[in-house]
């Protein structure tokens, strides 16, 4: 079931910083998810003190262990490995680990799927508790000097928020039909791709490392 996680830790982790990997004001790639989610169950595995870790500092996480996420890690089996295991493919070194930030839609940890609980990831999305977090991201998200990753997916979440308070007006704007989902379409600094959990061909993971190497 799709619910804001019950993890005080991670709460707490979340209030602090609600995004991973480095400050997405000072990183200079940014990559775009729905929700921050995890495994229901994820402070009573073993690899939870890495979680805790990560979340504290990814930044020294990816330099220390060489690795961007503790999902990748060997002893970690759920939700979220495919999506780090395809952006491994990516290629990118720990040197960079300063320069990218993983930002979501959502300010506070969730389990579940939100895909099969729409009404409730709505709720969520537009809440007064996610305000604050939408109106700083929106800031982020309109940088010039960011190159900004976007799943296809969430363009209609962004149109969504659009139309309720007007904000992320650029990226509600863009059409789709004029784009081709199997490829890396590119808005200015915005590029529009293939969800890494989803059948995002190698072709398109090439061409976005291309893109943030020459960055």
């Amino acid at each position: 079931e799709f619910q804001k996680h019950p993890s005080l830790q991670l709460n707490e982790f979340y209030s602090k910083k609600n995004y991973q990997g480095a400050n997405p004001v000072d990183a200079k790639i940014i990559f775009v998810g729905r929700d921050p989610n995890w495994a229901i169950n994820i402070e009573e595995k073993s690899m939870f003190p890495l979680v805790k870790e990560y979340l504290e500092d990814g930044v020294s996480f990816w330099k220390k262990y060489n690795i961007h996420h503790p999902f990748l890690h060997p002893e970690y089996k759920g939700d979220g490995k495919r999506y780090h295991k395809m952006f491994s493919k990516l290629d990118l070194k720990s040197i960079y680990a300063d320069k990218i930030s993983f930002v979501e839609l959502i300010g506070f940890p969730t389990t579940g799927m939100a895909k099969k609980n729409r009404n409730r990831f709505i709720n969520f999305l537009l809440s007064t508790d996610n305000k604050k977090h939408l109106i700083s991201l929106d800031e982020i998200l309109n940088s010039p000097d960011k190159i900004i990753f976007i799943a296809w997916g969430l363009i209609n979440d962004f149109r969504l928020i659009n139309s309720q308070n007007g904000m992320f007006s650029k990226l509600a704007s863009l059409n789709l039909d004029r784009l081709n989902i199997k490829d890396l379409n590119q808005c200015d600094n915005i590029f529009i791709h293939r969800h890494f959990s989803d059948c995002i061909s190698n072709e398109t993971i090439e061409k976005m490392s291309k893109k943030i190497n020459s960055h």
